[in-house]
């Protein structure tokens, strides 16, 4: 059984059937893990997060749930003079649900483990650095991508967005593909940015990072993000 993909639900919805549920994440993890061999990246890593944070909810919500659930008191402890109450009968859902909890986020955890350190070693092989001068705050400009002989242009800036769960704004780090150039030695990474200026003139200083790998690698499941996140730290760090 392969899965694409996993429901936000899928520990606790359609079917209560924790042999069931074992078979479901184990194609889906099996499916990850082909991408990652493949270096595809993305968007697993990004929903084994979510899906761990999913789980953990879930289980805090359902002990939550079983300390508010208590019996009628049926007397008291001789001893101590706490109330004892009658034990509430087992719900074969809540087991099923913690059952499936137990046995996946250890799963969960462990592929998420290997998509990290192989991130790592991807991040590791990318070279990359500013082209000509920064602006003091570089907040928006062009993210250079090469990949060989070709290099593709992506506008970048950082931006606020709301949190899910409520709390401050987040900043992310939005691009937008724009252009894609040969590289030669007349074309050169100061030359684009030449070009791009003249695009964009109302940014007459920008930040523009040049990225260059030696590696093999998916551009919109893997280069990209990653890129994303080098570039995010740098800016972040000159803050």
């Amino acid at each position: 059984m392969a899965m694409h993909t996993l429901p936000k639900d899928w520990a606790y919805a359609p079917a209560l059937d924790a042999e069931l549920k074992r078979y479901l994440l184990l194609g889906y993890l099996q499916k990850v893990e082909c991408s990652f061999t493949a270096r595809k990246l993305y968007p697993h890593l990004s929903e084994l997060e979510a899906h761990i944070v999913e789980l953990r909810a879930l289980q805090l919500q359902l002990e939550r749930m079983q300390l508010a659930l208590v019996g009628d008191i049926i007397g008291f402890h001789a001893d101590t003079g706490h109330a004892v109450r009658e034990p509430l009968p087992s719900d074969p859902w809540i087991g099923v649900v913690e059952e499936v909890i137990s046995a996946s986020l250890p799963q969960l955890h462990s592929v998420l483990a290997d998509g990290r350190a192989l991130r790592d070693e991807i991040a590791k092989g990318i070279r990359f650095g500013p082209v000509g001068l920064l602006p003091l705050e570089p907040k928006a400009g062009w993210l250079l991508l090469r990949a060989g002989r070709d290099a593709s242009a992506y506008a970048f800036e950082l931006a606020l967005v709301r949190s899910p769960y409520g709390d401050d704004p987040l900043t992310i780090l939005r691009t937008r593909y724009v252009t894609s150039y040969s590289m030669s030695i007349a074309n050169t990474f100061e030359r684009i940015k030449g070009e791009l200026i003249a695009r964009r003139p109302q940014l007459p200083n920008p930040a523009v990072y040049a990225f260059e790998t030696d590696l093999s690698l998916p551009r919109i499941e893997t280069y990209i993000p990653v890129a994303k996140q080098l570039l995010y730290e740098v800016i972040r760090n000159a803050a």
